[in-house]
């Protein structure tokens, strides 16, 4: 910009000297105010300087050459360091003002960036966030290794929740056979992971929920706010957060992730009902959960998109 200013400047300088265009300059005076490369005849002179002023013009009229690239790494980055100061700042506010906040983790990328931000604020060490483990009897091995892991590396023990009156999945075939969630989906929601979860807020008396829902989940989350109401409140501090954002944090920050994702897996749930997603589809709107609850209805005959955890607005019934 102070490029294209110049020339302006000197032109006002130029034009407002003694050898104006209505006069003529005295040979004494001409060799004050006019250089010897503008001593030229007046009429001359002022078709120089409308010529030099037209080229002024269009100079500052046309848009200075920019980056792109750069504007857009740097958008990138602004964008990064706002996710990640108002996630830090929401799980603060949350523990905070609250006495007895919990995370239930089922290590989805989501979850697993959450335990490295509490990490960070020293929440895990210190047992001042507690974290709820789901073992619904059906999760992939990798799931429980990878938990087993993060457990040693943030030094903390997540408290495991399972269906009451079950202590392994062969007792849990025994009494409900191995095709439940086909026979009654609802029914085995209800008992391998809705039930656990309530449990498991009771037993702790959790008063902030903290959780990894965003908006870019689906529909069902599309106007999620960082916090709502109900009992507990519960805490979504990655609510404005994208699928490729946590994809990013982690491997901007050197962390561990789902071994599945290598796989195939953009989110993962249950051996029986999740299935390997395109990479492409990965990073559309509700891509990272498309292959969630595969071959299973609602009720109402509807595509099952939740497992109800996380429908009601009192989860602690």
């Amino acid at each position: 910009m102070q490029a294209l200013l110049q020339p302006r400047a000197e032109l006002l300088r130029f034009s407002e000297s003694r050898c104006s265009p209505s006069t003529t300059c005295s040979t004494t005076s001409a060799s004050v105010c006019c250089p010897p490369t503008r001593r030229l005849s007046h009429g001359h002179s002022q078709h120089r300087l409308s010529a030099a002023k037209h080229v002024v013009r269009a100079a500052a009229a046309a848009p200075a050459k920019v980056d792109i690239d750069s504007w857009v790494q740097d958008s990138r980055r602004s964008r990064e360091q706002w996710l990640e100061e108002s996630a830090l700042g929401a799980l603060k506010t949350a523990v905070e003002a609250f006495e007895r906040p919990a995370f239930p983790c089922a290590l989805i990328a989501g979850d697993v960036v959450i335990l490295n931000l509490l990490h960070r604020l020293d929440y895990l060490e210190s047992g001042r966030v507690p974290i709820i483990f789901i073992d619904t009897f059906h999760l992939f091995p990798e799931t429980h290794a990878l938990m087993h892991r993060l457990e040693e590396k943030y030094n903390f023990k997540a408290s495991v929740f399972q269906a009451a009156g079950f202590t392994n999945v062969a007792e849990f075939k025994k009494a409900h056979g191995s095709d439940l969630f086909i026979r009654d989906i609802e029914e085995y929601d209800r008992i391998c992971k809705v039930e656990p979860f309530q449990r498991s807020l009771q037993d702790l008396d959790v008063d902030v929920m903290i959780n990894g829902r965003r908006r870019d989940h689906g529909f069902e989350r599309a106007h999620l706010e960082v916090f709502e109401g109900g009992s507990p409140v519960k805490a979504n501090p990655l609510a404005w957060w994208e699928f490729k954002d946590c994809m990013d944090y982690l491997k901007r920050h050197g962390l561990e992730r789902h071994p599945l994702h290598d796989q195939g897996y953009p989110s993962i749930g249950d051996v029986q009902s999740t299935v390997p997603v395109p990479v492409e589809k990965w990073y559309e709107y509700a891509g990272e959960r498309s292959g969630r609850f595969q071959g299973l209805q609602n009720p109402d005959g509807s595509v099952k998109t939740e497992c109800g955890i996380h429908v009601a607005d009192d989860v602690k019934g």
